[in-house]
């Protein structure tokens, strides 16, 4: 998927850091890095809070292998508990509202090892969700087949999970019953990607990305949960994708390129506004931003720490004066 998006990305990751917190980062405090080479992780990233905020899941590649793997940290005890098991690579974690299962998308074995050990996020064959207890046990398969079926999140209620899937021939979003049954397509374009889709917190919205407009260049758009009253968010002709809502539903934090592909940010952007706050602003690269339940803390996947390498960070956040505030979107900001 998006041999540009990809590019850019690698380009921004291979930034040497400059520390792990910046003067101007005025929303962030008390910033830690939680995963680390030391835990014998190669790079790690996308990762979401329990909902109960004392655990977070994320993906990982282990020293000296290949594919990414989904892990589970425990903030307080520090217990780190691989998830996914006999898969190739996984990617898209997600934890059930009731904190009691947690999916994620693999795929088989011997696809990875077809593959040359590269971990591919666009057409990856076999990519299918699973359902799992929080400690691995008894997978269930809610997709099947050879397409793609990842970038999976459960709605509010935990009635439903939205995803991504290829198996129309071409990328958009679906959703279905938590059980795997009853799949609705959302989306029906045949020219372009649609992804990275997440339910608002009250379950009414959806936003995602989709490169609509031109190839490679995502924008964030938002949707009814049933697919209606498309709107699209973001129209700056640079990449932004990885869209996550915060609490207050107003809001949501993106990753953008909008200071140019080797530096890519965090952004806040008010839906019902358009204004918008910048969050980071380390050279190194940050992104792929989520919240927990009340929306005080945020990760982030960035490589502004010393090892030099792609790892999960945290801090405590706050939201400027209630709301982003209206900024002139520049590489100066």
């Amino acid at each position: 998927m998006l041999q540009l998006f990809l590019k850019s990305l690698v380009i921004g990751l291979g930034l040497m850091s400059w520390g792990i917190s910046h003067a101007d980062e005025e929303l962030l405090s008390n910033i830690e890095q939680i995963t680390s080479p030391a835990m014998g992780f190669e790079k790690a990233g996308e990762a979401y809070f329990s909902p109960d905020g004392n655990m977070i899941s994320f993906q990982a590649v282990p020293t000296g292998e290949n594919g990414y793997q989904i892990f589970t940290l425990n903030l307080t005890t520090r217990e780190l508990r691989q998830i996914s098991r006999d898969a190739g690579t996984c990617t898209c974690s997600y934890f059930r509202p009731d904190g009691q299962k947690i999916i994620f998308a693999a795929s088989p074995e011997q696809i990875n090892a077809q593959q040359g050990g590269k971990y591919k996020w666009d057409l990856t064959p076999y990519m299918n969700i699973f359902e799992v207890n929080i400690d691995g046990t008894d997978p269930v398969a809610l997709t099947e087949g050879p397409a793609y079926h990842a970038e999976c999140a459960y709605s509010p209620d935990g009635s439903h999970i939205v995803y991504a899937s290829n198996e129309s021939g071409s990328m958009n979003i679906y959703v279905m019953r938590s059980d795997g049954s009853e799949v609705q397509q959302l989306t029906h374009t045949t020219h372009c990607y649609n992804g990275g889709p997440f339910f608002s917190p009250d379950g009414t919205k959806i936003i995602f990305r989709a490169d609509r407009q031109a190839p490679d260049f995502l924008q964030i758009y938002m949707m009814d949960a049933d697919g209606s009253n498309l709107v699209q968010l973001t129209d700056n002709g640079a990449v932004n994708w990885a869209p996550f809502w915060h609490p207050c539903q107003d809001v949501i934090a993106y990753t953008t390129s909008i200071h140019g592909h080797h530096n890519y940010e965090v952004y806040l952007l008010s839906i019902s506004t358009k204004d918008q706050y910048r969050v980071t602003r380390n050279p190194a690269f940050d992104g792929l931003s989520t919240f927990n339940k009340e929306g005080t803390k945020i990760l982030w996947t960035s490589k502004r720490g010393e090892d030099n390498t792609s790892q999960v960070f945290m801090a405590d956040f706050t939201l400027p004066l209630g709301r982003p505030v209206k900024t002139s979107v520049n590489t100066n900001l």
